[in-house]
């Protein structure tokens, strides 16, 4: 009897999630052009196409899971968070952090993988301003530098926290395509992105104009396990979104659709 309490319950959970309307689904985009596209396939060719592909495979399983219809949007970083709290989407996916802060605005699942966080810039920039520290640059030792990152970012957060005593000229781009090319423009020294992010775009530029800097940073804010973003007091969604995600890893699922995309896996 005890065992099966367990599966008459998640039967509920799923019979429950299969009878609500159809639920809506916010992914963070890369490339500012990624926005048009809501509802069709990232082509493989489009920078950052790897981090939405797998989002968007990862989205679409825990919608077969449950048993729901899903209708995916996609959006820029900062709409994520935002568009589940104001009731636009029931799902959000866009490599996010859970935080004390973002838990008064959102709920989140059960962890999908792990994020950290890395400076970029061009190997001229690094080199120049090595040589105004007398040391290779890092996010410890960085300062009077113009530095970009994401809108409704973590690592936005924490550059503004630091920037008056570093000296920092901080500014914000909707995504992270647009990071690089404030780089590559010249209207940025430095990018802060999680690696992921940085890693899905650096990984099919050929010109290699734009490298990671420094080490990577898990601490202070800037990683840590990543969520899918639910709304708040809808319990019965986040349980069963938890328990699609326990049997997506369980069966292997989670790991092929990971190596589809990153060979490397994202554990």
């Amino acid at each position: 009897m005890k065992t099966i309490r367990p599966l008459l319950l998640a039967i509920c959970l799923l019979a429950g999630i299969a009878q609500a309307s159809e639920l809506r689904v916010a992914i963070g985009v890369q490339d500012p052009a990624q926005l048009a596209m809501s509802g069709n396939v990232i082509p493989p060719n489009m920078p950052g196409s790897e981090l939405i592909a797998v989002n968007d495979d990862l989205a679409r399983e825990v919608c077969r899971r449950i048993r729901a219809r899903c209708t995916v949007s996609f959006v820029p970083f900062s709409a994520v968070l935002s568009g589940v709290e104001e009731g636009r989407f029931e799902l959000g996916f866009g490599n996010l952090l859970r935080t004390p802060e973002r838990e008064k605005r959102v709920a989140f699942s059960a962890p999908i993988w792990r994020s950290s966080s890395r400076l970029l810039g061009t190997p001229a920039t690094a080199e120049a301003f090595a040589t105004k520290l007398s040391q290779p640059v890092n996010l410890d030792n960085l300062r009077d530098a113009r530095v970009a990152a994401l809108e409704g970012s973590l690592q936005l957060t924490f550059l503004n926290t630091i920037a008056n005593q570093r000296g920092l000229t901080v500014f914000s781009r909707r995504t992270a395509q647009e990071v690089i090319e404030a780089l590559r423009d010249n209207t940025a020294d430095f990018g802060l992105l999680s690696v992921l992010s940085a890693y899905a775009l650096l990984n099919r530029d050929t010109t290699r104009q734009i490298e990671f800097i420094g080490s990577a940073v898990a601490d202070r804010g800037l990683g840590g396990t990543v969520h899918i973003a639910l709304p708040l007091q809808n319990d019965t969604l986040r349980h069963a979104v938890d328990q699609a995600i326990a049997a997506i890893r369980a069966d292997g699922s989670f790991q092929r659709i990971a190596r589809r995309h990153f060979p490397l896996g994202l554990d």
